[in-house]
């Protein structure tokens, strides 16, 4: 297990960031962090539902392909234990698009970040999910 700052708060500023690439991992949570944003970073999806029913996050950044768990079936997941969790889904494939399609219909998804991840997008992104947790 590989949990990078454990116990965020239920602030709107905590991440959950998934992805079981290591160095992926700690360059978008080394940002994230310079940005203000608590994040805990792990690369297994077991860890990360264990992570979600002992914390509060205001945003989930998943990966959709992961070697143990797809991110479809993680966010679904989520969605049953708890479904006013936002989510933005991360991925680099473009030849899945039924997967694809499949994940983004998800009630909890509500953002698309492509990978090589641009700054600026994500930047984009975090400012709109925290529009979305503060209207909900």
């Amino acid at each position: 297990m590989d949990s990078h700052q454990a116990q965020a708060s239920s602030n709107d500023r905590s991440i959950l960031l998934i992805d079981d690439q290591r160095i992926f991992l700690k360059a978008i949570s080394k940002v994230l962090g310079e940005w203000g944003y608590q994040v805990t970073g792990c690369t297994s999806p077991i860890e990360a539902l264990a992570l979600l029913k002992e914390n509060a996050y205001s945003l989930v950044l998943c990966d959709l392909y992961m070697d143990s768990f797809s991110g479809y079936k993680l966010l679904y997941r989520f969605l049953q234990e708890k479904p006013a969790q936002v989510c933005c889904l991360m991925t680099s494939a473009e030849n899945d698009e039924p997967l694809l399609r499949k994940t983004l219909a998800l009630a909890n998804v509500k953002a698309l970040l492509r990978k090589p991840i641009s700054y600026q997008e994500l930047k984009k992104i975090l400012t709109d999910m925290r529009r979305v947790t503060v209207a909900s």
